[in-house]
């Protein structure tokens, strides 16, 4: 195996320039950072809707994989990893595998909900442990985790606002913010409804509110162009909401 550690190395070089998603990639931050010794080949790779990405409790996974297209639904159980309930969606610039590399397990599973592609990268056995990581890679793993559980937290303050439609609005303005668009892709209102503990036929209603009060237009089954401060009045409580809605 090679006793490289992650960045692509200069044959991945063209393919990485024109990718949509290098102010997202970790790898792509540390290509210039890293000496030619610590850098890996990149490869890409698709999933599918459903494909079980990390699995909580898992151990070192031996690669790093990074999202370029498509969403994941995060997830969490308890301490036996019973229960798993969604905790919150995750797109674009998501890393996964970061717990390997700090020989711990996985504190969160990722489930695919739509189809995509990531980049992966291979980890020698040498690169495993914070012994052998150089600073600059300790400081990206932070950065990454402390992107992660700021996510969560925005996923966890929504699930506090009162109201279907309020905690949809917020939904939807974490969507844009992940799809880095105001031309938003939906997931399932199943996998909704299970992100807001709710069913699927109050996301419909609360779906057909908004778009009601002008606070999104629906382009089609799967996608919805977003009026931003519209939504975020209505994800802040900042509209006097019909009580159906509630």
């Amino acid at each position: 195996m090679s006793k490289a550690c992650p960045r692509a190395n200069r044959s991945n070089g063209s393919r990485c320039e024109h990718c949509a998603c290098q102010q997202q990639c970790m790898l792509r931050r540390l290509d210039r950072e890293l000496p030619p010794a610590w850098r890996a080949p990149v490869s890409e790779a698709p999933f599918r809707k459903g494909e079980v990405l990390q699995r909580q409790g898992d151990g070192a996974a031996g690669e790093l994989r990074m999202v370029k297209v498509g969403m994941l639904l995060m997830q969490r159980g308890g301490a036996g990893r019973e229960g798993e309930r969604p905790v919150g969606l995750a797109g674009c610039g998501q890393v996964l595998g970061l717990p390997a590399l700090l020989e711990l397990p996985a504190p969160l599973s990722f489930v695919a909900v739509t189809p995509g592609r990531l980049c992966r990268v291979a980890l020698a056995p040498q690169c495993q442990g914070d012994a052998g990581l150089p600073a600059k890679v300790m400081r990206e793993l932070a950065r990454e985790q402390l992107q992660t559980g700021a996510r969560l937290a925005d996923w966890g303050r929504m699930a506090r606002v009162r109201g279907v439609a309020a905690q949809l609005a917020g939904a939807l303005l974490q969507l844009a913010e992940l799809q880095r668009s105001t031309l938003v892709r939906l997931p399932s209102q199943a996998v909704l409804a299970a992100l807001l503990a709710t069913t699927r036929e109050s996301v419909a209603r609360a779906l057909a509110l908004l778009a009601r009060e002008q606070a999104l237009l629906r382009r089609d089954r799967w996608h919805c162009e977003i009026e931003r401060a519209q939504l975020s009045a209505w994800a802040e409580g900042g509209r006097g909401r019909p009580a159906a809605a509630a």
